[in-house]
């Protein structure tokens, strides 16, 4: 797939880690969640998907554990915040599973775009928007699940500089639901949305979002997601 120019412009830029470099860069699960994926046939009624994902890391000394972008998943289905939209199963981020209360750091200079916290189930839980400009060029990244009291003194339009931890990773019991970890996504025109932008896309529209949601790898740059 040809990059557009901004895909082009990020993956020429070096950033600053999102999450401490030990852990961005350290030793990680890349985790297939699609359909054809042989964790499944370790899932039974005792022993969920994230229960599996658990025993693959440990089995690997993990210290992160990667959700893939682009991927198709069918663990959205029985969530609420699907529940009208069930064609929706393509994921448009990247999922860095890491600790909750994990630090989160601005990978270049940004303002704050929107603070919101989305709290139906399976939706982003504490979520915030950055508005960044690189070369000319506008785009945005969404942080999802965060940890809502790490991010209380935050305010729209402050400006947070590249390397500052502006919020964390947030808990199972506020994040909508799932294991802790981040959901990173690049932006490159909000449309309407304000305070909000959807991970998980119909594939009959991915042509569409795979242009303007880029590869969050693009910033984090971890060889083994190229």
């Amino acid at each position: 797939m040809l990059m557009t120019p901004l895909a082009r412009t990020l993956h020429a830029h070096c950033f600053h880690s999102v999450i401490p470099q030990a852990l961005q860069f350290g030793t990680g699960l890349i985790v297939d969640l699609s359909p054809s994926s042989d964790l499944w046939r370790n899932v039974t009624t005792n022993h969920s998907f994230a229960d599996e994902i658990v025993r693959q890391a440990e089995a690997i000394d993990a210290v992160i554990v990667i959700g893939r972008y682009a991927e198709q998943r069918l663990i959205y289905q029985d969530k609420a915040n699907f529940s009208d939209s069930k064609n929706r199963t393509v994921h448009m981020g990247i999922d860095l599973g890491v600790a909750a209360l994990t630090p989160v750091f601005a990978p270049i200079e940004g303002t704050v775009h929107s603070i919101a916290n989305h709290q139906g189930d399976g939706d982003y839980g504490p979520t915030i928007i950055l508005r960044h400009q690189l070369e000319g060029m506008t785009f945005f990244t969404l942080y999802g699940h965060l940890h809502q009291a790490a991010h209380t003194m935050l305010n729209v339009g402050d400006m947070i500089s590249e390397g500052e931890q502006f919020t964390a990773i947030g808990t199972t019991a506020e994040n909508g639901g799932w294991a802790p970890h981040l959901h990173l996504q690049i932006i490159e025109n909000m449309g309407s949305k304000t305070n909000d932008y959807i991970g998980v896309v119909d594939p009959a529209e991915l042509v569409f979002y795979r242009n303007n949601c880029p590869n969050p790898n693009l910033i984090l740059k971890r060889n083994d997601l190229d």
